[in-house]
């Protein structure tokens, strides 16, 4: 996972690098012959599951800038494989670069389609890598790695030409505002190397001109030149260039820039395309060039070791956890022992006090048995008191009537006498048999006896048969604690059996005779809540 390799192939050699935790470990030059293609194979073979990014250095390319439509998503990687279908048919390494975003009216998106118009010379390299089914992460177009050494060094202009003497050639690419527009390799003749001033002078104005000729720049465009050389006299070169050709030129010495990324300068002096290999494998990929079906390999090698690292992030948390609980619940065990161990001493301490303590002659038994009758018998205990709060709500209405005696029971016998007290001259009443209520067995009933008389009587009998009558059918309507209500004695004697007494002339005796009756009064069973 920490660990990468970098490759730049060319049409004559590929450079193999090994990157740890982004430091350059170690590399090899490979030939493109048998001999080379062999070492090659045993190199990958010792770092077997380390992904592979392949720098392609080429010198058959093709550059193409376009105008299309802005879109997203799904729908703009449709867009663009379509149109590279149409530029690059037959090319298998193609991409297309978002450049920037069009500021008229419709926002258009231009794009820098890049293609290998040529890739013979990665063929003895792929299949090399198929063959050890080593995962190829991508494939990558070296000058488009160019572009971002440019901003890594600070330089910015309009338009750059950046000149690279690689071991590959003298590489020339054309950047505006910062974005690769197009690049050329030119390989340098054995006799150029002697007059290197005279042949980047002529590059120069060769690729100027080219420029000129694909409407990149005008003739009054400025244009800066970034010549990157590992040579000595770059000052010079540089010099010529401004004094020939008018334009503005930078020397940048890849030593120097190198030292600053930890690579050594003796290094970058035999192997230039190892500062773009650095910036590849820190991270600063371009747009991949490689088809879908060579990198499947290095998507499920990637998938894989994602599966494991979440496997492991698994396994680490149930040990984090099972850590956790094996605490928890040792800390519960030691806190039951402690528990025990006190409710022991609270024993022993109860009993040694418990010697002192006199004998009972009832066993506990008995005493709990009696505390839960006593809880009974309270549960069960009634008063009076709803017997009067339904006796004062309809009295409340009759003002006429006085209450003199209220007698109250509590029995299941509902054909109980009204015994009055000594000392008073009613007499005992029965309960008459006539009642429409039927009592359930076994209950314990609230039973009221009112006796009562008509405040004011002047002897208006009927009058007072009817307040009495009212008086029942009131205490009747109350259903929700109401069960019965008879009348057991009228204030007057109603009976054919009776026999009239007293004088018509006598008015001052009839006045002062009272009207007395009694009711008895049944509550219905009350259901506790």
């Amino acid at each position: 996972m920490f660990e990468r390799i970098i490759l730049c192939a060319s049409h004559d050699r590929l450079t193999a690098g090994r990157w740890r935790f982004g430091r350059l470990r170690n590399y090899e030059l490979f030939n493109n012959d048998v001999q080379g293609q062999r070492a090659f194979a045993s190199f990958l073979q010792r770092y077997a599951y380390a992904p592979i990014y392949l720098l392609a250095d080429a010198q058959e390319e093709d550059f193409h800038l376009e105008t299309l439509p802005h879109t997203t998503g799904r729908t703009r990687r449709e867009m663009l494989q379509r149109k590279l279908n149409q530029v690059y048919r037959g090319a298998d390494f193609r991409t297309a670069q978002f450049v920037s975003r069009e500021r008229g009216k419709r926002k258009d998106d231009r794009f820098l389609f890049v293609a290998l118009t040529n890739g013979d010379f990665l063929q003895p390299w792929l299949e090399i890598i198929g063959l050890q089914q080593a995962p190829l992460a991508g494939i990558y177009s070296l000058p488009m790695v160019s572009q971002v050494f440019l901003r890594k060094v600070n330089i910015t202009a309009p338009n750059i030409l950046l000149s690279e003497h690689l071991a590959s050639g003298l590489r020339q690419s054309f950047l505006h505002e910062g974005k690769l527009r197009i690049s050329r390799l030119v390989h340098i003749p054995a006799e150029a190397h002697n007059q290197l001033g005279y042949f980047h002078l002529v590059e120069t104005d060769k690729a100027r001109l080219y420029l000129l000729s694909q409407r990149l720049i005008a003739r009054d465009t400025p244009l800066q030149v970034v010549l990157l050389t590992t040579d000595d006299n770059t000052e010079e070169i540089c010099r010529n260039i401004e004094q020939e050709q008018g334009l503005q030129c930078r020397a940048v010495k890849l030593g120097n820039v190198a030292g600053r990324y930890g690579l050594p300068a003796h290094l970058i002096e035999h192997a230039p395309e190892l500062l773009h290999m650095h910036l590849l494998a820190r991270g600063n990929r371009p747009d991949n060039l490689a088809p879908a079906l060579l990198i499947k390999t290095y998507k499920l090698e990637f998938l894989r070791k994602n599966m494991m690292v979440l496997a492991l992030s698994v396994a680490m948390l149930a040990l984090l956890l099972t850590i956790y609980y094996l605490q928890q619940s040792i800390s519960e065990a030691q806190e039951i022992q402690q528990a025990m161990a006190d409710t022991r001493e609270q024993e022993q301490r109860y009993n040694d006090v418990a010697i002192d303590f006199p004998m009972t002659p009832i066993s506990g038994a008995d005493l709990q048995a009696a505390a839960e009758i006593h809880q009974s018998i309270q549960r069960q205990e009634a008063s009076p008191q709803r017997m009067m709060q339904v006796l004062s709500a309809t009295l409340e209405n009759m003002p006429n009537i006085q209450l003199n005696r209220l007698r109250w029971v509590l029995s299941s016998d509902l054909a109980i006498k009204d015994e009055e007290a000594a000392g008073t001259t009613a007499q005992t009443t029965s309960v008459p048999n006539s009642t429409a209520f039927a009592p359930e067995p076994n209950v314990l009933y609230q039973v009221g006896f009112i006796t009562g008389e008509i405040r004011g009587f002047t002897g208006n009998y009927r009058n007072a048969l009817e307040t009495v009558h009212k008086l029942a059918e009131s205490l009747k309507a109350n259903t929700n604690q109401v069960a019965d209500v008879m009348v057991l004695q009228q204030p007057v004697n109603v009976s054919s059996f009776s026999s009239l007494q007293g004088s018509t002339t006598d008015e001052r005796t009839a006045q002062r005779q009272a009207a007395v009756f009694k009711i008895m009064l049944i509550l219905k069973r009350e259901v506790p809540a």
